[in-house]
């Protein structure tokens, strides 16, 4: 039994481990297309073409041995080479200062182009470079050979295997027959300290071994990989020799000054061997508006593209797919740029042997890594399964690890692949028999809340659905039965939500949607969340015993402080029982029409005081800007600040308003100062009960 145990291990292991290689192609979709260049700030998405097409190149580009004529076009190119061929690289800067004509380039003299596909932010995710599908069908159309780069900022091993793995799944339908390059530089000096790689602090042995990484990833992945950095982080900063075993070398190094065509006179002094040239950033090209960098290629005829005969042949193909051959013809090689651009995407057998149909059904470690992508089944088959001894065909029912425990089938919520890959502790401590480990994730993982499957996240589920939240609490169990008994049947989303969706609004029978929304309240209020997290129960009732009293914001559309300046009859009924407010606007306010927010400045202020009106001697607006210490003291509480002008100003003398003044209106009347003295506050009553009626100046 051991030695069964053991090989069926090492074939789990083989399975999962051919899945990895190519998992990360599934991200295209959703990586490649998620992100664009324009999507994140500046820094995050700087690469060396940006720098290099707003005209400015760093030093370590050029060879300051090369400020004069030096001969021919080499330094110390890959031994071998029967041709040195003229090429370009671009990217979406080319096509965003015109559309380029792909005949005019051809025709140029122009072999080759290496196209720009993505790259990665310094916050670590990937992005697609806006132009790099128009780019590559442009170029194939017109009879070029075609590479493409990538920006990297890969600081680890893995990470160079992800980008590799990445970009081979945005380029798998073209023929694609020059390296996938890893395009390594540095951010220009003024942003280099938001850039990853610039300050991982690598040595030349740890950088060599990222590069590497991804170059032996391409090469498992069917292609050709290559290192892209100028002379001096080549010299510097990895192992050339190392490189130029594992992978090919793009070396960019320019003269003094920059040559703008084809000169066979430039030259290098990089020591290492290098295959792909490029010597300019300020090249012209007929077909392209403005600068584009100019490279050679020292072609020693053995870097090609796939091979596609596992999963192709013309004959069957055409056979086969009458609406194809009515459509391209029966040239083989219409039908196979057909095949690849099409058919495979569409899931087309195309040949006797290989039906990525039967594929699908054949192996559940596929169909964790790939879903219903079909190209990658194809890919799959040519690069790992036909050697692996796969069947191509011949599988007409769903194989795999079982999903059913105790007569329930788990698969909506379950994969034994996804479950193993995500959960090592459970790997290690059980093995790799199916029937056990789905017999954890029953008995254990469910009340864990451990996720089995990319499908479904039982976090998820939870904050989308209110009535699972009432009905479940935190159970994580019940969740997934929810989902597998009833759930998916009914179209619920298993996965993609990450913030409290419907969150209860009712507390002790009240209703409080008018002034709250949960997720505004915890987003707004860090002690809140921190406190209570997402139990929106726990946050609703901290709202209303607390949240209300503090004048907390729970709403967008209402704010407690906006309210109170705006409605002068509130504040007389209310005061500063800011808790008030909130009942009033949720009782009548809402009904009534008035405005929940948006007011910052006292609205109709109080002149009335014991049941006095003070409006012949006294405006808020007035006493407040030409009393600062009022203002700091009481600011917007505009009975305050009446009853601070009642209580103390009227005795200061203090102006209250424009059109009356204490000390003047007491200078111009000898029978008030008779009568009063200086018992200044006696003269501002006057004026309000006697002296305006009967005509007197109160300034």
């Amino acid at each position: 039994m051991h030695r069964k145990e053991e090989e069926m291990k090492k074939a789990i292991r083989k399975r999962i481990m051919a899945a990895v290689l190519l998992c990360a192609m599934v991200m295209t979709t959703l990586l490649g297309q998620a992100g664009t260049l324009e999507t994140k700030a500046a820094v995050a998405h700087f690469d060396g073409n940006d720098y290099r097409m707003s005209g400015q190149v760093d030093e370590g580009f050029y060879d300051d041995e090369s400020s004069s004529v030096m001969g021919y076009t080499k330094g110390n190119p890959r031994e071998g080479y029967t041709a040195i061929r003229k090429g370009i690289d671009v990217s979406h800067w080319q096509n965003d200062r015109g559309t380029i004509d792909w005949s005019a380039v051809k025709n140029s003299g122009v072999e080759f182009v290496i196209v720009k596909v993505g790259g990665r932010y310094n916050d670590g995710s990937f992005y697609t470079d806006k132009c790099y599908k128009k780019n590559i069908e442009g170029a194939l159309a017109a009879g070029l050979r075609v590479g493409v780069y990538f920006w990297s900022e890969a600081v680890t091993e893995a990470e160079a295997r992800e980008e590799a793995n990445y970009v081979a799944g945005l380029i798998y339908m073209y023929n694609i027959t020059l390296p996938i390059c890893m395009d390594y530089e540095w951010c220009p000096s003024q942003y280099r300290g938001e850039c990853r790689l610039y300050n991982s602090g690598q040595n030349a042995a740890q950088r060599t071994a990222v590069a590497n990484a991804f170059m032996n990833q391409c090469a498992v992945n069917g292609y050709t990989g290559a290192l892209y950095a100028n002379k001096s982080t080549l010299e510097n900063y990895f192992d050339g020799a190392s490189l130029a075993v594992n992978g090919r070398v793009w070396l960019a190094n320019y003269m003094r000054p920059q040559v703008t065509d084809y000169a066979w006179w430039v030259s290098s002094s990089y020591a290492q061997p290098y295959d792909f040239f490029q010597f300019s950033s300020q090249g012209t090209v007929p077909g392209i508006t403005g600068y584009v960098d100019l490279d050679y290629w020292y072609d020693d005829g053995t870097i090609s593209g796939q091979d596609y005969s596992a999963v192709f042949d013309a004959t069957y193909y055409a056979e086969h797919n009458a609406d194809v051959v009515s459509a391209v013809g029966s040239d083989a090689g219409a039908l196979l740029s057909h095949f690849k651009n099409y058919g495979m995407a569409e899931g087309r057998q195309g040949c006797a042997t290989f039906d990525p149909k039967s594929y699908y059904l054949q192996y559940g470690d596929l169909r964790y890594a790939y879903g219903t992508n079909w190209p990658l089944y194809y890919q799959h088959y040519m690069l790992y399964g036909k050697a692996e001894g796969r069947k191509g065909t011949g599988c007409t029912t769903m194989q795999g690890p079982t999903t059913v425990y105790n007569g329930i089938d788990y698969s909506g919520v379950y994969n034994y692949y996804y479950y193993l890959e995500h959960n090592v502790d459970v790997k290690n401590a059980l093995g790799t028999d199916d029937a056990t480990i789905l017999k954890h994730f029953v008995n254990y993982g469910m009340a864990e809340g451990r996720q089995a499957i990319a499908s479904f996240n039982v976090s998820s589920y939870r904050l989308q659905y209110a009535d699972l939240r009432s009905a479940y609490g935190k159970n994580w169990k019940n969740y997934y039965l929810h989902y597998v008994k009833y759930g998916q049947k009914e179209g619920r989303k298993g996965t993609g939500c990450t913030a409290l969706q419907n969150a209860t609004t009712v507390y002790n029978g009240i209703n409080y949607a008018s002034v709250y929304d949960y997720n505004y309240y915890v987003n707004n209020n860090v002690d809140v969340k921190k406190a209570y997290g997402d139990d929106e129960n726990a946050v609703l009732a901290h709202f209303v015993n607390y949240g209300m009293k503090e004048g907390r914001q729970a709403k967008s559309t209402f704010n407690a402080s906006s309210y109170r300046l705006q409605y002068v009859d509130l504040r007389n009924a209310y005061g500063s029982n800011l808790k008030n407010y909130y009942l009033h606007y949720m009782n009548y306010g809402a009904k009534e029409g008035r405005k929940g927010a948006g007011c910052t400045t006292v609205q109709g202020a109080t002149t009335v005081y014991n049941g006095v009106d003070y409006s012949a001697v006294y405006d808020y607006y007035y006493y407040v800007s030409n009393n600062s210490d009022i203002k700091n003291a009481y600011g917007n509480d505009d009975q305050a600040v009446l009853a601070h002008f009642v209580n103390y100003g009227m005795k200061e003398g203090r102006q209250a308003k424009v059109d009356f003044n204490v000390g003047a209106y007491r200078g111009n009347y000898a029978d008030l100062q008779s009568a009063y003295g200086n018992d200044l506050k006696s003269y501002y009553l006057h004026y309000m009960n006697f002296g305006k009626k009967e005509g007197r100046s109160g300034i």
